[in-house]
């Protein structure tokens, strides 16, 4: 028996046995897979006109050690829910990767974000930002603490359940020594992003992961459109959630670029 599991212990690390077992999960989800090439495709042409630059922000995202770190987080989440209609939220690993890829490759001095929760995306911008080795990011985040009674009203009903672990703040799992470069303001966006563009001036990316209502997506996008300087992005989750973006996308005349089903974003 215990030749037996080492056995499946080296199979199971082998580079071929891993690229196997891809294969068999791309064979069982083929329009999956022809969607994912054709998001990277379209990415790539569109906004990046190097696919040798995605495959070189992959391997930088492999060796900083930061989906290492998100899988122990995860695990920390995991074992603290009790309640499973709650959720860690967040995007996924590749609209993470592209986030990334849109940040290390605008550099901006400026990034606002809507919407942290537990820090998945958060980490993965401040990790661009530390490999720009400049720029700053400015975030806005309403809470919702697993467990803990909120006034009624205070989340909006169609929204998930994302929720943090009790005691702990919005970003909690970003890694301590990707902080520096990182502002966290907590509270409403209808209530707080005006005032903090009105402090930054003009900003170079902005992404939407907050309330995805289509008042309030249309709200941020308004208030962050106008403050965005040419050639800045604006960035969008959930953007099937309502028509909210790609009725704004049509107001201003911009092509909209997936990286995901429900993510998109705009250059100015």
């Amino acid at each position: 028996m215990a030749a037996l599991d080492s056995t499946r212990a080296v199979l199971t690390a082998s580079k071929p046995y891993r690229s196997f077992r891809r294969a068999l999960r791309t064979a069982a989800h083929p329009r999956e897979l022809a969607f994912r090439r054709r998001i990277r495709r379209d990415f790539v042409e569109s906004f990046l006109h190097d696919r040798g630059a995605l495959e070189s922000y992959e391997q930088e995202i492999g060796r900083s050690g930061l989906l290492e770190h998100i899988r122990e987080r995860r695990r920390e989440y995991d074992a603290a829910v009790r309640d499973e209609s709650y959720t860690p939220g967040g995007i996924g690993l590749a609209e993470r990767t592209y986030l990334y890829a849109i940040l290390r490759t605008l550099r901006p001095h400026v990034a606002v974000e809507t919407g942290v929760a537990n820090g998945f995306s958060t980490a993965f911008a401040l990790l661009a930002l530390a490999k720009n080795g400049k720029g700053e990011l400015h975030s806005i985040d309403l809470p919702r603490e697993m467990g803990k009674e909120h006034a009624p009203g205070r989340f909006y009903v169609g929204t998930g359940r994302a929720a943090i672990p009790p005691e702990s703040t919005p970003g909690w799992l970003v890694p301590d020594h990707l902080r520096e470069r990182w502002t966290l303001v907590l509270g409403r966006t209808q209530d707080e992003l005006p005032p903090l563009l009105a402090k930054l001036g003009t900003i170079d990316s902005f992404m939407h992961d907050s309330e995805h209502s289509f008042e309030c997506m249309w709200f941020e996008f308004t208030e962050a459109w106008a403050a965005l300087g040419d050639g800045g992005v604006l960035i969008s989750d959930d953007v099937n959630s309502t028509v909210a973006f790609p009725e704004f996308a049509r107001q201003e005349r911009r092509e909209p670029i997936a990286i995901g089903r429900g993510m998109a974003f705009l250059v100015k």
